[in-house]
């Protein structure tokens, strides 16, 4: 029912601003709950993809924890893969 709405709304992608109107919370909070892989959603390059798929499954509770990969990058540098 969510991603349905969602999907209606938005289309397949969202930003940060447009979640954060649905669910109330400040978009760079949104964008931490990314990070951090409680909201599953893919960073290419220096912008960050998010579906609405993903942000409706945060909201109905059926989303799990993305893991977090660290590639090296070189001397003592490590990127996180979300």
């Amino acid at each position: 029912m969510t991603h349905e709405y969602l999907l209606q709304k938005y289309g397949t992608t969202l930003t940060f601003q447009q979640a954060s109107n649905e669910i109330g919370l400040h978009w760079q909070t949104i964008r931490e709950m990314c990070v951090r892989g409680d909201i599953r959603a893919i960073k290419a390059g220096r912008r960050w993809i998010l579906t609405t798929k993903a942000l409706a499954e945060y909201l109905d509770g059926t989303s799990q924890k993305s893991e977090i990969a660290t590639v090296p990058r070189g001397r003592g540098q490590y990127k996180r893969i979300v």
